[in-house]
């Protein structure tokens, strides 16, 4: 036994137990699919008899009481209403009864005969023979449409009891198969395995009781372990002497190694309080922790420089990008205020030619002066409305409120009007229902007039023919979607994985700074918790704009 690999002993081990347990599988498996089935066909006649009971039994009950209920009502009205239910009721158990056998369908139209015919009694005004008929035959034709149900009942509970007393005799003779079973393997198993194991744990205890020693020593740092004494001729003597070995050459450099791994442990520390100035000192056994102290070392001293270095970059990019984003914006604002501001120009520059006419006429009456007057008034507090809408627009939000979605497309689609008329872009605005989401308002018309703008340059740069686009808002479980499609032709291939990173334009240099759709990506992603995404369709591109709902924010909050 002695000389025999641990590995074979496992595995005969191993052996009888697997064995032993496929048999036991497979009588447990045999005889738990016996009761499921047996268990399924007791609750499938309890089920049966529940069935008959609330869908046929109590209904006839219900319709009983209604019938007798209708020859002692007092009045018209309430014979009315009674005769109302009378037909849903018969209505309701008509299509029950109609899924039974024959012989109680028969017995439920009889009955059902006699209740129409009751009703039949009463609309003729012939209140003795309905009074009559009701207590005789309808009532006959009852108690034998009811016998009948409780015979279906009766037929339902003795196969239960006949079932139940299949299982009981079932589970007799299986339980006594599967104790003897489980008798003889166990016997054999444990003898095996007693034979087998002992010598195994014998080994084992003794190298635990030398890790153990080990172990303590690691703790007091004060009695030397023991060496291992093990005679088995297998892989744990080998283990033993590798252990012996080891143990003594680790308790010679374990104590100089811990007190490095403190002092490593404290400027680690000191590092997430941001104090930059600790430092590794203590000297380590081992070459791998000797160079974990210079690279650390090292790495220090280069941090600070680096993080102060990298701040400013940073810091020095997002303005320039803040900037360019800003002239961007007043530039398109200044086309877009043209575009508004060109047809209330015209409309003054008629109101004038037509008051110098008459005037040069002789025909300038103090009547008509008033009202052109009052005309171009009207069209100067159009244009300094539209001042004020384009002020109102660029102004940053400070805080995030909740604002209503639309509301502030509206506010975008306004903005681009006059420029998409200008250029012949047919443009349509889709709402299902009002939705409102948490956020910063103004931005949000910001990064959508960034995608209508870039939609209407495409469109007029490539000439498209019957131009479009389509804006469509849609409210879904946990997202609102803003969806921007156009027939400009789409997004070159090579261009879509780019479409989004700063400074990256498909216009000319004088066109466009390349900072739109990256700041819009910034507010949608990083200031509303949104995704944003592009793709191609048949005939142009396809801008998807997912926001959190209110409800799925504040379980954000909740939690």
């Amino acid at each position: 036994m002695k000389k025999i690999p641990i590995k074979y002993k496992l595995l005969l081990l191993f052996s009888f137990s697997f064995i032993g347990m496929l048999i036991l599988s497979e009588r447990t498996f045999a005889l738990s699919k016996e009761n499921i089935s047996n268990a399924t066909m007791i609750f499938e006649n309890s089920r049966s008899t529940q069935h008959l009971q609330e869908n046929y039994i109590e209904p006839t009950n219900v319709l009983r009481e209604m019938s007798l209920s209708l020859v002692m009502s007092p009045n018209e009205d309430y014979r009315k209403n009674i005769e109302i239910d009378i037909v849903k009721q018969r209505k309701r158990l008509e299509e029950n009864f109609s899924k039974l056998d024959a012989q109680t369908y028969a017995s439920w139209k009889a009955y059902a005969n006699s209740v129409e015919k009751t009703c039949g009694y009463l609309g003729a005004r012939f209140e003795e023979g309905a009074f009559v008929h009701v207590n005789s035959i309808e009532r006959e034709h009852y108690y034998a449409l009811l016998n009948r149900l409780k015979a279906l009942q009766h037929d339902a509970v003795n196969q239960t009891e006949q079932n139940f007393s299949d299982i009981q005799t079932s589970a007799r003779a299986l339980k006594y198969e599967l104790a003897i079973l489980v008798l003889l393997l166990s016997t054999l198993v444990f003898v095996a395995g007693y034979l087998l194991s002992s010598h195994i744990v014998s080994s084992i205890l003794k190298l635990q009781e030398g890790l153990k020693d080990f172990f303590g020593y690691l703790e007091t740092k004060t009695i030397q372990p023991k060496p291992i004494e093990l005679n088995s001729r297998d892989e744990l003597e080998d283990m033993s002497k590798l252990l012996n070995r080891n143990i003594a050459k680790a308790s010679a450099t374990i104590a100089q190694d811990i007190l490095f791994i403190e002092d490593a442990i404290s400027v680690v520390n000191d590092l997430k309080l941001g104090k930059l100035s600790s430092r590794l000192h203590s000297k380590a056994q081992a070459p791998e922790l000797q160079l974990l102290k210079d690279v650390v070392n090292t790495m220090i001293d280069n941090l600070e420089s680096k993080i102060n270095e990298e701040i400013s970059k940073s810091t020095e990019q997002e303005k320039l990008l803040i900037q360019q984003s800003k002239l961007a914006s007043m530039g398109e604002m200044i086309g877009n205020i043209a575009h508004q501001w060109r047809q209330p120009l015209g409309e003054l520059s008629a109101l004038l030619m037509n008051i110098q006419v008459k005037h040069d006429f002789n025909d300038l009456d103090d009547a008509y002066m008033l009202a052109s007057i009052q005309q171009c008034m009207k069209i100067n507090g159009y244009m300094s409305g539209t001042i004020s809408d384009f002020q109102n627009f660029f102004k940053p939000s400070k805080e995030k409120e909740v604002f209503e979605i639309s509301e502030a497309c509206e506010r975008s689609i306004a903005i681009l009007q006059a420029s998409l008329k200008y250029h012949g872009i047919e443009f349509s605005f889709d709402i299902s229902e009002k939705m409102e989401v948490l956020g910063y308002p103004n931005e949000f018309a910001q990064a959508l007039l960034n995608i209508l703008s870039n939609a209407k340059d495409v469109l007029s740069e490539r000439e498209i023919s019957n131009p479009f686009i389509r804006l469509n808002l849609k409210k879904g479980y946990k997202y609102i979607l803003i969806v921007i499609e156009d027939n400009g032709g789409g997004i070159a291939r090579e261009q879509m994985e780019r479409i989004f990173e700063p400074y990256f334009t498909t216009k000319y240099a004088k066109q466009g700074t390349g900072i739109g759709l990256y700041m819009t990506k910034m507010i949608i992603e990083n200031n509303m918790g949104g995704i944003i995404t592009v793709k191609n369709t048949e005939i142009g591109a396809l801008f998807t704009i997912k926001l959190p709902s209110i409800s799925e924010v504040a379980v954000e909050y909740e939690a």
